[in-house]
């Protein structure tokens, strides 16, 4: 499956999407943002940069071009303009931003993965005894990992804004089906409290799994 357009695949109107290969973007940061990058590795630096770069594009197709420095918040997560909500994800060959109002969306997390094997201690760290059975029962269990990984990092970038929380891998518990998740807390998180769950959408590879979650505007 090709990755033109992952994002904009798992992602509809009102989210703006933008993405792009960091390996043949050649952009540059905003003084502001270089900063925070000034001491990290070239690669890190080229998949900030192109991560950036998508988030400035997703913001102009909202509201005009932009020249916002998205700083970084104490979660390392960007700080978006007033009255917009959004996610960036970046890895060494895929990089996406989602955007939308916050009078359409309350928050989003977007993540990309690659597909590899992935460790028993890793995999236990991550997943619950459940999940794991799950993952185990799979067809596909190294992608399926990479699908509850994924997921969880998704869920935790979109929960993170409005609860201020820093949830552990186990404080949801993932429902994986058909290109569709239900991530259910398992403990108190600000506004959720156990049971309640947000609801995303992945798509999978032999090489890639990226997953998405909305939690729209009331």
């Amino acid at each position: 499956m090709p990755l033109d357009a992952v994002f904009g695949r798992l992602l509809g109107s009102p989210l703006a999407v933008e993405e792009l290969d960091p390996r043949s973007h050649a952009g540059s940061l905003l003084p502001e943002e270089a900063s925070i990058v000034a001491d990290a590795v070239p690669r890190r630096v080229s998949e900030f940069t192109a991560g950036r770069a998508c988030a400035r594009q997703a913001l102009s197709k909202l509201q005009g071009p932009t020249e916002y420095p998205l700083l970084q918040g104490e979660d390392r997560g960007p700080i978006w303009p007033s009255g917009f909500v959004g996610s960036i994800t970046h890895a060494n060959f895929w990089c996406a931003a989602a955007v939308a109002r916050t009078s359409d969306v309350r928050a989003v997390g977007i993540d990309i993965e690659s597909v590899a094997p992935v460790r028993p201690s890793v995999l236990e760290r991550v997943c619950t005894t459940d999940e794991r059975r799950r993952i185990e029962a799979s067809r596909h269990p190294d992608q399926m990992a990479k699908v509850f990984f994924s997921a969880k990092e998704s869920v935790y970038k979109c929960q993170r804004p409005i609860t201020g929380a820093y949830l552990g891998f186990h404080a949801v518990e993932l429902e994986v089906a058909d290109g569709r998740f239900r991530a259910v807390f398992r403990r108190p998180a600000g506004e959720f409290a156990p049971g309640d769950a947000l609801c995303g959408r992945y798509l999978a590879d032999s090489d890639w799994v990226a997953t998405a979650c909305v939690l729209e505007a009331e």
